[in-house]
């Protein structure tokens, strides 16, 4: 993926309340935030995991395989299909590779495309 700063958008979302949509985004700009978080669905989010604690649904394995329920503490990537919670701040754009944002009573975001 460019530099955000050198990628266009081809279109753009607003989220205005609690609402989803899906595509291929590469930026969320947070206009309001209601509550200080959003829910997103996509790849390269990654997250501590303990020693042993993962179901083996949620993230994946440094071999790209779904991680087991015997592992090393460390960071793993979640599922690009599992629900994300992430924190969001008004006037705050957070860039990564997205499949799904939804927001919540009172939010409102543009959501840029690929």
């Amino acid at each position: 993926m460019a530099h955000p700063a050198n990628a266009f958008p081809k279109s753009f979302f607003l989220v205005d309340g609690a609402e989803t949509v899906t595509g291929d985004f590469f930026a969320i700009q947070v206009l309001v935030a209601a509550d200080a978080s959003m829910t997103v669905k996509g790849s390269g989010i990654f997250e501590y995991v303990a020693e042993d604690t993962s179901n083996g649904s949620t993230h994946l394995d440094t071999d790209g395989t779904t991680l087991a329920t015997t592992h090393s503490a460390g960071q793993y990537e979640r599922l690009s299909t599992v629900s994300t919670t992430l924190p969001c701040i008004a006037g705050t754009t957070v860039y990564g590779s997205f499949n799904s944002v939804t927001g919540t009573s009172g939010d409102q975001f543009i959501v840029y495309n690929k």
